[in-house]
């Protein structure tokens, strides 16, 4: 709805502009014929644009006692026009509540009467102490940061639970379990990392900022290809710009390098995995890689 209303809004304030260099706007300049055409076309033409971004709302808000609430909030502006103050009232209390919903979206329980209370102690004072403003800005700034880092861990530990998660770990582990069995090339590293070196390359080490050509492939442990570097385009990255597995093994590589690495989840895209690739919740990866050139 934003992209629209802010459109209508802009449409608005270039119209009141263009409006306002005549002269008094109270002064009747123009016929009353053409100042009703006005009045008529142009809430004709907003009501439009309002009705076209409400009918892409989410289905339960497509109702009549939504259109009935946005229709109070208008009048509510339309009866307080002269009263500028209370306008740029209603105009910060929008922002803010568009705020506290991101915040219950995250899982706050915002407390609008302590958003209220807190708001008027400090507006309603005679001056502003900008050191405690900037000690209030840190510490909104860190609160925020911390319900995000719970809401992805209890968002992580609900996925890790899901059917698929369970059965795509355990069949990572498996299958790791009876290639190292069967082949005694593959290692595992403290990580988890499990790697076969086929050729280990020129003896150029790779940091993190190092930028490293590379042909790969990569599959699922079903033998599906789920990305590859273009046949004679390498690709070009860091290993701190992958996914911490395969960072890990480019640094066991020189120049003329080839590998096998085995992923586990929790090295590659863990839980959420990437679903427009193919890649599922917890599912190990992986790639066949061979350095083709090193620039530290």
């Amino acid at each position: 709805m934003k992209k629209l209303i802010y459109g209508a809004c802009a449409a608005m304030m270039i119209m009141a502009a263009s409006c306002s260099k005549g002269g008094d706007a109270k002064e009747s300049l123009v016929p009353d014929q053409l100042s009703d055409s006005i009045s008529m076309c142009f809430g004709s033409t907003i009501g439009g644009y309002v009705l076209n971004d409400f009918q892409r709302f989410d289905s339960t808000m497509q109702n009549d006692q939504t259109k009935k609430g946005i229709m109070k909030g208008i009048q509510l502006a339309f009866s307080n026009a002269d009263d500028e103050a209370v306008i740029m009232g209603l105009q910060v209390g929008g922002q803010m509540l568009q705020q506290i919903k991101s915040f219950e979206q995250m899982g706050v329980k915002v407390d609008r009467n302590k958003v209220i209370a807190n708001f008027r102690k400090v507006f309603m004072a005679d001056t502003l102490d900008m050191d405690a403003l900037r000690e209030y800005s840190t510490m909104m700034n860190s609160l925020v940061q911390e319900a995000e880092q719970i809401k992805a861990k209890k968002e992580a530990e609900l996925a890790a639970e899901a059917p698929e998660a369970k059965q795509n770990e355990a069949a990572g582990k498996e299958f790791i379990a009876k290639l190292k069995g069967s082949d005694p090339e593959v290692k595992t590293s403290a990580s988890g990392l499990s790697y076969k070196i086929i050729e280990a390359g020129e003896p150029v080490e790779i940091k993190d900022n190092s930028m490293v050509k590379v042909n790969y492939t990569g599959k699922l442990i079903d033998g599906t290809v789920f990305d590859q570097s273009p046949e004679g385009q390498p690709a070009t990255f860091s290993p701190r710009g992958v996914v911490s597995g395969f960072g890990e093994g480019l640094k066991m590589l020189g120049k003329g390098g080839k590998a096998v690495l085995y992923i586990p989840a929790d090295l590659a895209y863990g839980v959420k995995g990437v679903p427009q690739a193919g890649i599922g919740p917890n599912a190990t990866l992986i790639f066949e890689v061979e350095v083709v050139d090193v620039n530290n």
